[in-house]
């Protein structure tokens, strides 16, 4: 596998960043230096999750790649600076599929099994799943994957990144009021997900 920071949809958004920040050459040396670094990392752990192979190990590679030219403290700033533009380009994503006529419906008629898959143990994942009760829904996250293989490369200050990014992002789908007060990454016992059906005439 390579370039996988530029096969990751979030972490790929921090090498835009870069080249708004950084003269181009440093731009381009970050992004190449990026990919190297992810690559590693996912070489080094062959049977790690899919979330760690997406989100954790790129953003990794970002952030120390983004250590050549500022202090570890700048470079972990930098990326939470711009975690709410990623977060946005993608609840934009959402919400302009979930204002298709009946998709709104559809997703929620299968939101159970979507947290299941998505907050399963198949997906490294211990959660408590409370399913879908008339309009609400919920699921507390226990143990998160991408948090985890931050902690085991010894870069856990990069997860909550990652959920600043979801914070924003998760407000997208239309229908569905979202709400999280606590994060496994910022020291917290959970993630609360919590999930909210809200109706109209046009879903």
């Amino acid at each position: 596998m390579k370039n996988t920071v530029n096969k990751s949809p979030f972490a790929k958004e921090f090498l835009k960043m870069a080249k708004g920040v950084f003269t181009k050459e440093e731009a381009e040396d970050i992004c190449v230096l990026a990919n190297k670094y992810s690559d590693e990392y996912i070489n080094a752990h062959p049977d790690a999750y899919g979330s760690a192979v997406k989100v954790s190990y790129p953003f990794a590679g970002v952030y120390r790649a983004l250590q050549k030219y500022v202090s570890k403290e700048e470079a972990l700033q930098l990326m939470y600076d711009y975690a709410p533009v990623i977060g946005e380009k993608q609840r934009r994503a959402y919400w302009r599929f979930t204002s298709i006529p009946g998709v709104p419906s559809l997703l929620w008629a299968n939101f159970e099994k979507i947290m299941k898959t998505a907050g399963g143990e198949k997906a490294g994942y211990k959660s408590t799943i409370y399913g879908v009760q008339g309009n609400v829904a919920g699921m507390d996250v226990l143990s998160c994957p991408v948090v985890n293989a931050l902690v085991e490369i010894g870069m856990p200050e990069v997860a909550p990144v990652m959920c600043a990014i979801d914070q924003v992002y998760s407000t997208g789908y239309r229908g569905i009021q979202f709400k999280r007060t606590k994060s496994v990454a910022e020291g917290d016992d959970c993630c609360d997900y919590r999930y909210k059906r809200v109706r109209n005439k046009k879903n």
